[in-house]
């Protein structure tokens, strides 16, 4: 007998209708706002995400040779199987770079093993999962940079996943291994800052002289976009260009760089956000406005307001915007 499941027809179930509750029971209009503000919150991630799932996922088959996108991701991987791969190949670089002497300090003395024909979830999955962050943590990547086990294993953590390879990327440039293109562009910031760093100072720090990183087309493809993003977003007077690829945004400096030229990225402490994405969750809020209502006088009488200046946005305001209502 077919079930409704099988035969595709919709039907409000417990735990997938954010209207109800587990036991499916009709939840208040408050938990209802909250269950929606999180499903919002989830396909914002999940587009800021999605552009560094693409870069890394051709980086893996660049290197390994396997057919892996964004849309089987975590499932070509999360039996660690890959990722194990991946160190061996980076390890036998760095084998090669101390032969050679482009690299002088001792390499980790760590063992990598893993079997090839574990199946997703299963125990073998983790145990080559855990061997791969084991050898990561060798190679000197620091503990809050590596995603936990059952993140990859039972796909819950998907941008944790992401930061690790990103990094495990960056140690595999170290010892000459091809890298993504978001390597490459971290680099070529950090190539144009060591040069800017050694130029004399000018008189005023919106004047300073920034190397070209691409050419005249390119640049001006990126300020148009940027231009564009920060309309959309209404917060173009908080954008200002400094020079090529560098803006200041929200009185805070940072680096913009085309991935593709499909993505505008942004350089964000060790790692990267989509320009639309970071907008969002960086403009200021100028109030926020609370009802307080005044016992013993009418709803619509004496009422009070309590104004809050805030930095940040709320996830229900971040959320609610992206949806296309503004607070």
């Amino acid at each position: 007998m077919t079930t409704m499941r099988e035969a595709g027809l919709s039907r409000p179930e417990a735990g997938l209708d954010p209207r109800l509750t587990a036991n499916g029971a009709p939840k208040a209009p408050k938990e209802v706002e909250e269950c929606h503000v999180s499903q919002k919150l989830a396909v914002l991630q999940e587009e800021s995400l999605k552009p560094i799932k693409e870069d890394l996922a051709e980086w893996i088959a660049r290197t390994l040779g396997i057919e892996i996108t964004t849309d089987n991701f975590l499932e070509i991987l999360d039996n660690g199987v890959h990722l194990c791969n991946l160190a061996k190949i980076i390890q036998g670089k760095a084998e090669e770079c101390v032969m050679d002497g482009s690299y002088t300090e001792p390499l980790p003395k760590v063992s990598l093993k893993y079997r090839n024909n574990a199946t997703s979830g299963s125990w073998f999955a983790r145990d080559n999962t855990a061997n791969f962050l084991k050898w990561c943590k060798a190679f000197g990547m620091a503990d809050d940079q590596m995603f936990e086990t059952e993140y990859l294993v039972s796909h819950t953590g998907e941008k944790s996943v992401l930061m690790t390879i990103l990094e495990l990327a960056r140690i595999g440039y170290k010892f000459g291994l091809d890298p993504p293109n978001l390597i490459r562009m971290e680099k070529e910031i950090e190539k144009e800052e060591e040069v800017v760093e050694v130029k004399p100072a000018k008189p005023s720090g919106l004047d300073a002289e920034v190397i070209p990183i691409a050419t005249a087309e390119n640049i001006f493809d990126l300020d148009a976009e940027v231009r564009r993003i920060a309309f959309l977003c209404k917060c173009h007077d908080h954008v200002k260009k400094l020079g090529d690829g560098k803006y200041l945004i929200f009185g805070k400096v940072v680096q913009i760089r085309f991935l593709k030229n499909r993505h505008l990225m942004v350089r964000v402490g060790g790692g990267w956000d989509t320009l639309e994405n970071y907008l969002i969750h960086h403009r200021p809020v100028e109030v926020f406005e609370h009802k307080r209502l005044v016992p013993g006088e009418p709803h619509d009488v004496g009422n009070k307001y309590l104004y809050f200046k805030s930095k940040y946005k709320s996830h229900a305001q971040v959320a609610s915007e992206h949806n296309g209502h503004v607070h």
